[in-house]
C-alpha cells in the first residue's frame, strides 16, 4: 500500500487516504532515493523498530504514540500508522518546509518545527515511542546529548527510543571516494577526515566521532554548528546516556539499511 502510494495513486487505509508524497526531486534532493526505493529504505528501518521494540517489551499498538524526531517530510512517520492510526503519529522538524509539507499529507497538526536545540513545547511524558532515522547520523556530539535530554522529557516512564547512526564501514566508503572525479557532497565525504585510521582508532576506542567540514552540511538551518556526519560506537552509547537512558540493543548496518540502530529505554 506505501508503494502504491509513493507512485501517486490514492490509497485508502482505515477509510483515509495514505500521506501523499512530494515531488521526486524533493525526496532525491533529502533522502537520495525517491518513489519505491525511498518506501523501501523506511518501511526496512520500521520493520526494525517494529521488531526490537516487541523484543523490548513495548509493542506498537493502539493507543500508544510515537515522535519521529527529523521527520522531514514523513517517510518514515508514514510506515507507523498501521499500528498506532494517524492520529498517534506526530514529527517534528528543523525545516520550516517539511512540517507544512507534511502537514497538507498527513491532514493532521501533529507536525511542528523545532529548532536546532531543545527545548520543544511537546508536554511531559507525551509519548511512548520516539524515532529518529539518519539523524543523529548527522548530529554533533553535544546536539545528540541535548536530544537525547529532551526525549527523556517528552517520553513516558519505559517508553523507549531508536535512532540511527553512521556504521563503522561508513569510513571505508567515504575512503573509498579519495581519487575519484567527484564533485558536491561525495567529494566532501572523500574527505571527510584527514586521516580515515585515526578515526576509526578513535570509534574503536569508544569516542563520538564526528566531522563538519564544509560540504556535509544539510542545508538552511542545518549547519555545521550542530550539523555534520556522525558515528556513535556502542561503548560510548552504552555508557554515555546513563543514567537517563539505557542501551538495550546495538544493531549494526546490513544489506538491507546500511545504518546502525541504538534502541534505548528511558530509566526511571
Amino acid at each position: 500500500m506505501l508503494r502504491d502510494s509513493a507512485q501517486q495513486q490514492t490509497v485508502i487505509f482505515e477509510g483515509q487516504p495514505l500521506p501523499s508524497f512530494p515531488g521526486d526531486e524533493l525526496q532525491l534532493n533529502t533522502v537520495g532515493k525517491s518513489g519505491v526505493h525511498a518506501v523501501n529504505e523506511a518501511f526496512a528501518f520500521y520493520s526494525r523498530c517494529k521488531e526490537y521494540f516487541e523484543a523490548m517489551g513495548k509493542s506498537l499498538q493502539k493507543g500508544s504514540s510515537l515522535l519521529d524526531f527529523g521527520t522531514g517530510w514523513g517517510r518514515i512517520a508514514r510506515c507507523f500508522i498501521r499500528d498506532l492510526g494517524l492520529r498517534e503519529v506526530f514529527g517534528t522538524d528543523v525545516t520550516e518546509e517539511f512540517v507544512q509539507i507534511c502537514q497538507r499529507s498527513f491532514r493532521t497538526n501533529n507536525f511542528i518545527v523545532n529548532n536546532p536545540y531543545p527545548p520543544t513545547p511537546i508536554p511531559d511524558e507525551r509519548f511512548d515511542f520516539v524515532v529518529a532515522y539518519s539523524v543523529f547520523s548527522h548530529l554533533s556530539e553535544d546536539a545528540a546529548a541535548a536530544w537525547i535530554n529532551e526525549f527523556w522529557r517528552v517520553l513516558v516512564p519505559g517508553g523507549v527510543i531508536a535512532v540511527t547512526t553512521r556504521s563503522r564501514d561508513f569510513f571505508t566508503v567515504c575512503e573509498e571516494l579519495k581519487g575519484l572525479q567527484l564533485s558536491g557532497y561525495s567529494m566532501a565525504l572523500s574527505e571527510l577526515f584527514q586521516d580515515f585510521n585515526q578515526a576509526r582508532q578513535d570509534y574503536d576506542s569508544g569516542k563520538f566521532v564526528h566531522s563538519n567540514i564544509p560540504g556535509v552540511g544539510g542545508g538552511g538551518r542545518m549547519n555545521s554548528s550542530f550539523y555534520g556526519e556522525s558515528f556513535i560506537p556502542e561503548a560510548y552509547a552504552r555508557h554515555k546516556y546513563l543514567p537517563r537512558f539505557e542501551l538495550e540493543y546495538f544493531v549494526p548496518g546490513d544489506a538491507y539499511l546500511e545504518q546502525t540502530s541504538l534502541f534505548f529505554r528511558k530509566v526511571t
